[in-house]
């Protein structure tokens, strides 16, 4: 094999898939009279750094080799379930954000009905797949960093909760030779 085809096989981009991990708490509810009264719940935000993650960190020389981030999909789970086991989600989401330019992407979650007591008693784990590209260009415009949020609108009050979250995403790389 020639010098050319060497630099040209190296020069090829490459697809490495990280995944990451945490527990998201509840940090503000809405204000609510009734146990029967709808409450609002937003967790506090998470933030990975992509370009810190052992396998990218291993793959990269600077942050410009990272051409494109893809964020393929975010499995959740509710933990450490507390409160009134009648509350059932009415409408749920994740929010990311881009910590450069502070832009914020809503990603509804289209599962309602989901009995937060039951599935964390049975440990059931869901899957949220979307158009995640608005956050992704910021990612691929030269952010680091991907923050995450869950918020969630439930049937009945108190509550109290975790959501356990694993984000799978593809880091494309093409090396500066």
């Amino acid at each position: 094999m020639g010098c050319e085809e060497l630099e040209e096989l190296i020069e090829e981009e490459f697809d490495v898939s990280i995944s990451f991990a945490g527990d998201l708490g509840i940090v503000s509810e809405t204000a609510v009279s009734e146990e029967t009264d709808p409450i609002t719940v937003a967790t506090e935000l998470a933030t990975y750094r992509i370009e810190s993650d052992p396998d990218i960190a291993n793959a990269i020389n600077d942050r410009g080799e990272i051409s494109k981030v893809t964020i393929d999909r975010v499995r959740y789970s509710y933990k450490d379930f507390e409160g009134n086991e009648e509350a059932f989600v009415i409408e749920s989401g994740f929010t990311f954000a881009d910590p450069n330019t502070m832009s914020i992407f809503t990603s509804e979650i289209l599962d309602s009905g989901i009995r937060i007591a039951e599935a964390d008693f049975r440990n059931d784990a869901f899957f949220h797949e979307d158009d995640f590209s608005p956050i992704e260009a910021g990612l691929a415009a030269g952010s680091t960093s991907i923050i995450i949020g869950y918020f969630g609108t439930l049937s009945h009050n108190p509550v109290d909760f975790k959501v356990g979250i694993t984000v799978d995403v593809t880091v494309t790389i093409k090396p500066d030779i």
